[in-house]
Order: C-alpha cells, then structure tokens, then sequence
C-alpha cells in the first residue's frame, strides 16, 4: 500500500511525469506535439480558468498527460460535465472525436467513471482540498476505479463521440490551419530569438 499524499503533492507528481509547470497556467501560447507536428494556439483567458481544474482532474484520476492519458481525462470531463466553459467542451469534445476510435474501452470506461463524480467544473473547489489525502478527495467526490455501468450511460456516451466527431471534422478545414500556421511561425520566432 502506498503511503497517502494530499492533492497539492499528487498535482506537483503529476507536473513531474509530464515535464511541465504553473507556467502553463499563464503563457500567452500553448505548444502541442503531435507526432513530429507541433500545434500552437493561444492561451486565453478561458482556457487559463480551466486548465488548473483540469491538472487536478489528471491528479485525482491518475490518467497521464499523453494521448491515451488526454483521451481519457476527456471523455471523464465530459462526463462529470463540463459546465460554463465553452472551450472545455470545444476542447473534450474534439479529443474524444479521435480517442473514441483509438482507445474505445479506455474512453467508455472514463466517461462512466465521470457520469458517477463531482468533477471541478460544477462542483468548486475548496482550497482546503488541496491540502487533503488524494484518497479522501477521489471518496468525497464520487471518484470510483470501476464505477457500475447505467443504462443512460450508453445513449449519453453515443452522443458524446457524436458530437466529439461532428466538432473535429468541423475544425480540420477550420481551426486546424490556423494552428498549423502559428506552429510554424511559433517556431520561427523561437529560432530568431536563439
């Protein structure tokens, strides 16, 4: 049995694995490698808000920041409820677009796991929760490993690939291009200022 860590260490854990810091939470741009491709976009204001929710969300669940990792903490998110940010739902629905199809055991379990938990979004945070055993937490909040299955978790799950679908083949001749572009330029200005 491991030794109990509070959701504040379990967060800086979860920096460690994935190489990265609170910087994120403000940089004006956000990088992404997908294979040899690097995405860039902005950081906005929205974003910003839930990106903190989102690192304890992977903290809680224990699900990596790769893209098995992303595909499930997604498919959770959408089914804890994404609430009142419109980019956390452009952003899940877009990631379980393609996870459905690359990992669909891992993403169905996600979603039912969130369908049973008070995820960050619509329930607050108490500040105090970050000072509190990670397993206290996962408890208080409805976190289960193996939550039971429902039957409203199926048609709920089909509409969300569906919908995951529809928001990633409307942003390939959209907003893709426009990532592209600043990936390269991204990486131009960095190479200039070298």
């Amino acid at each position: 049995m491991s030794p109990a860590i509070t959701l504040r260490e379990a967060r800086a854990a979860y920096f460690a694995a994935s190489g990265f810091d609170e910087s994120t939470y403000t940089d004006p741009w956000v990088d992404v490698r997908v294979g040899g491709v690097t995405l860039r976009f902005p950081n906005t204001a929205s974003r910003k808000a839930i990106v903190p929710l989102h690192d304890l969300h992977h903290a809680l669940t224990g699900y990596r920041a790769n893209l098995a990792g992303e595909g499930e903490i997604a498919a959770f998110e959408l089914g804890t409820g994404v609430g009142p940010h419109p980019v956390g739902w452009y952003l899940n629905l877009l990631t379980v677009g393609w996870a459905a199809w690359t990992g669909p055991r891992r993403v169905w379990r996600s979603f039912v796991r969130g369908r049973r938990a008070h995820g960050l979004y619509t329930h607050r945070l108490d500040p105090a929760e970050l000072d509190r055993d990670v397993a206290a937490v996962r408890a208080a909040r409805g976190i289960e490993d193996a939550p039971q299955v429902r039957a409203s978790d199926g048609p709920l799950f089909a509409s969300a690939v569906l919908a995951g679908v529809t928001v990633l083949l409307l942003s390939v001749p959209t907003v893709l291009p426009a990532i592209l572009v600043l990936g390269v330029l991204g990486r131009r200005g960095a190479t200039a200022r070298a």
